[in-house]
Order: structure tokens, then C-alpha cells, then sequence
């Protein structure tokens, strides 16, 4: 052991003045995933605010129809008067739309504890609202207040362009809106029933479709502020209805279900346990990479394998000795990783999501040491892999060569954490790589407690797996005619 100690200090050495190596080992872990998470949900964000503030053109067929209704859209769909009014009013109060819409369609509580973080009293906020709206029965959630202040920006059109054609003709009806969306004439089209006035005045339902092109985000977005247009004026023409026939309000309504989230992980730890596997193997494959190539096929062009080789150290010893810089160096690079992720989700917009979403990203002692328990024997795979295709590898180049098409069968099955429905089980628990991904993202979503007996199998497989690679290398490096092919 003392020999290996002297070969992996040597090693160590060597690996830390090269700067390539420092750069994928240390710095790119640390730095890139927080600037990717930031930089993606500020594009992502930057970008949506962008198209929604942006006017889109509606074409409504057949207006004359329903001209009330028309008319209704068209006072529904604009940020003017009394929603500029009511946007100011939010505002004031430290909420804006970005900050609305990251509650929305969410755990009902999120709202609480948006309120909460801006020192915002709920019953007074909303005392405001309806002073100002008028209204005594104004649903005091986030739908509602974004809806009202922050109205889809449309402007409401009852013709096109003659140059595309007819969108009255049925024959050339979908033609038409496809190419007036495609060239940004448009965003959507609605079609009104012609007896849409009779209709609605007997208390029958008028159907009306809408047109939108599935693969445009500027029409997806107009279809969904149409949708909660008209899902707004339906909820008040059912209260006109009921009114008018002397009904209770909850007739139209006699069952409401009140979305409760159970005190356990959120969609941000969901997320979080889906990507953090992915990126862990993916790092602890690329820091194990560099310094694997130079200290097998970097030593072969330098010209220092001979000199390593004369010395009074047993090939058993060398093999080890470059095995543990280079595990070293991948579980560096995987515990970076980790903790630069952990961190990003503490700061900034991260921070502000992961309170919004009911949690924030963390766990216990015994959760971490289990994970690291994971990450240990799948890191020594790929080091023996690395270190034995490097030392295969004629040159520098050779081995990035060898290595490329390997990282595609690392990344399959570290995907395998984004798969909805695969599950941890005895089979997938014998499968490299895979079973890694699956029992971390377990572990960091909570549920260690419910594996044990698969954590045990994965981390006697893959040490099993990991000793045969080594072994491997250990013995291919014995070989003369592998180290110094022609």
C-alpha cells in the first residue's frame, strides 16, 4: 500500500498542474450548472413576458351572431382601464404578473405563501381588489387576480387579408387560418355558431371552436387566454341563469373539489430528483475523462510510461495508484455537482420557486451518506472503463477518440431518471448505471426508507461490476503488447 500511495500522490500531482483537467474536474461542475439553471429560467421567463405582452390579432367568424359576446372579448382582452388599474394596484403591493404566474395552476397554498414572503395581508389585499372591481363575489385566487389585471393583449378582428382566401368558405376554412397563424397574421380564430344568440337566450349551450396551430407558441398562448376568456363569461352567464330562475348559486355547481397537497415532497423536489442522477453521472463520468486519458495515453506521448515503468513499483500498484487519482477526480466532480446545484436553489429566482413550490431542496445525513454510498462504486466503473481504454489507446487523441461514443452509453441510462412510470425493482436494480439513477433519485425525493433491499443489491452489483473492470485494467496493463502497440 505504500507503493500505491506514492504512485497515487505522484499521479495527484501531475493531474493538478494540468489545467484541462482542473478546469473539468473543478471549475465546470462548480460553475455551469447554476449559470444553466439561471440562465435557462431567465431566457424561459424573459421570452414568455416578451409574447404576452406582445398584441396578438384574434379573428372571430361569424360576429354578428353573438355581437354582446364579441364585444365582451374584446373588453376582456384589454390590459387597459380598469385591469391597468387593478395591475397597479398589485404592483404596488410587490406582485407582479411573473410572481403571480409562478403560483398559478399550483398547490392553492403557494398563493399563502407568496403573500406570506411579501408581508402582504390576504383579507386586506383582497378587500382592495373588490373595492376596486366592483364586484362582492370576485374569487379571491390567482387565476381570477390574473385574469383581471393581466388580460391576454388581443386585439379582436372580424376580417383577414383577401389575399389568403376565405376563411367563411368551409372548404378552405382551416387552410386559410393555418397560413394567416403561420405568417403571424394571426394567433387563433374563433367560430361562432350562427344561432349562437338563440341559443344562449333559451339557456342551450353555444359551442365554439377555436383555431390554433399546436406547434406555435404565440398561438398556444392565444388559445389558452381565449380559454380562460370564454371559461370566465361562462361562469358569469351561469350566474345570470340562476339568478334570473331565483336558483341557489350551487345549483350549477353541486360538487367542488378543493385541491389539498399532502406535506411531502413538491414539484420542485420532483424535478430536482430527476435531474440531479442525470447530472451526477454525467459529471462523475467527465471528471473521471481527462484524467484518465493523460494518465495513460498522455503518459504514452510524453514519454514518461518507461520511465514509470523501470521503477522498483509492481504493475499492480501503478494501476492502482492512477485508478484512485482518477475515482478521486470523478467524485469531486459529482459532489460539485451536487452542492452547486443544492446552492443555486437557495439564491435568487430558484429561491423564490423553490418557496413558492412548498419545499426546498435537502436531506439528511444518512440520505446523503447512502447517495454518496451509490456514487462511489458506479464512479469506480467508470474510472476502471476510462483507465483501461486509455491505456489501450496509442495517443491523447486516440483515447478522447475511445471515449466519445462511451459517453453515449453513459448518458441512455442516467436519462432513465426522467422516465415517468419506470420504477426501482429487483431487475432494475441490477443494471448498471441505471439502477444508480433510479435508487438516487429515490433517495433524493424521500423515499430511502421504502429500498433498502434494492440499495443493498445496486451497491453489491456495481462494486461487484467495478472490481471486474479494475481487474481488468490491471491486467491489460501487465500486457507489453498493449502498452507499447505500434
Amino acid at each position: 500500500m505504500s507503493a500505491v500511495g506514492t504512485v497515487f500522490r505522484k499521479e495527484l500531482l501531475d493531474v493538478l498542474r494540468d489545467r484541462r483537467t482542473l478546469l473539468f474536474m473543478l471549475v465546470i461542475p462548480t460553475l455551469s450548472i447554476p449559470l444553466m439553471m439561471w440562465l435557462t429560467a431567465d431566457l424561459v421567463t424573459s421570452f414568455m413576458e416578451k409574447m404576452a405582452r406582445k398584441q396578438v390579432d384574434v379573428l372571430v367568424l361569424n360576429a354578428e351572431a353573438a355581437p354582446d359576446l364579441v364585444e365582451e372579448l374584446r373588453q376582456r382582452s384589454n390590459p387597459m382601464g380598469l385591469a391597468l388599474q387593478l395591475s397597479r394596484l398589485l404592483e404596488s403591493r410587490g406582485l407582479t404578473e411573473k410572481d403571480l404566474s409562478l403560483v398559478k395552476g399550483e398547490d392553492p397554498r403557494a398563493f399563502e405563501r407568496l403573500l406570506t414572503a411579501r408581508g402582504i395581508d390576504r383579507d386586506e389585499l383582497m378587500g382592495e381588489v373588490r373595492g376596486l372591481m366592483g364586484a362582492q363575489e370576485f374569487e379571491p385566487n390567482v387565476a381570477s387576480l390574473i385574469g383581471s389585471a393581466f388580460p391576454p393583449n388581443f386585439r379582436v378582428v372580424t376580417e383577414l387579408d383577401k389575399d389568403l382566401g376565405d376563411p367563411r368558405d368551409p372548404a378552405q376554412r382551416e387552410a386559410v387560418l393555418l397560413q394567416a397563424v403561420r405568417t403571424d397574421r394571426l394567433g387563433a380564430a374563433v367560430l361562432l355558431p350562427a344561432d349562437a344568440r338563440e341559443r344562449l337566450a333559451r339557456g342551450d349551450t353555444a359551442e365554439l371552436q377555436v383555431f390554433y396551430l399546436d406547434s406555435s407558441d404565440r398561438s398556444t398562448l392565444a388559445f389558452k387566454g381565449l380559454e380562460g376568456i370564454f371559461r370566465s363569461m361562462g361562469k358569469r352567464i351561469t350566474a345570470e341563469r340562476l339568478a334570473e330562475r331565483q336558483l341557489p348559486p350551487g345549483l350549477a355547481s353541486p360538487l367542488k373539489l378543493k385541491p389539498t397537497r399532502l406535506p411531502g415532497p413538491g414539484l420542485l423536489i420532483k424535478i430536482m430528483g430527476q435531474l440531479l442522477p442525470y447530472m451526477i453521472l454525467i459529471f462523475a463520468f467527465l471528471g473521471a475523462l481527462y484524467p484518465a486519458i493523460d494518465l495513460g495515453a498522455g503518459e504514452k506521448e510524453r514519454g514518461t510510461l518507461e520511465t514509470l515503468l523501470v521503477a522498483p513499483v509492481s504493475r499492480l500498484s501503478l494501476v492502482l495508484g492512477k485508478f484512485l487519482v482518477v475515482l478521486l477526480a470523478a467524485l469531486v466532480s459529482a459532489v460539485l455537482a451536487t452542492v452547486s446545484l443544492g446552492l443555486s436553489l437557495q439564491i435568487g429566482f430558484l429561491a423564490e420557486l423553490s418557496l413558492l413550490s412548498g419545499g426546498t431542496f435537502s436531506f439528511s445525513f444518512l440520505e446523503g451518506a447512502m447517495a454518496l454510498a451509490m456514487i462511489l462504486p458506479v464512479s469506480c466503473i467508470f474510472s476502471a472503463l476510462l483507465l483501461a481504454l486509455s491505456i489501450f489507446a496509442k495517443s491523447f487523441k486516440e483515447g478522447q477518440s475511445y471515449a466519445g461514443p462511451l459517453q453515449l452509453v453513459v448518458i441512455m441510462p442516467a436519462f432513465v431518471s426522467f422516465l415517468p412510470g419506470v420504477e426501482l425493482d429487483w431487475f432494475m436494480a441490477s443494471m448498471p448505471v441505471v439502477n444508480v439513477s433510479l435508487a438516487l433519485k429515490e433517495i433524493f425525493t424521500g423515499n430511502l426508507d421504502q429500498h433498502w433491499g434494492h440499495m443493498g443489491l445496486i451497491f453489491l452489483s456495481t462494486s461487484v461490476c467495478a472490481g471486474l473492470l479494475l481487474w481488468a485494467a490491471a491486467w491489460w496493463f501487465r500486457r507489453e503488447q498493449v502498452l507499447f502497440r505500434s
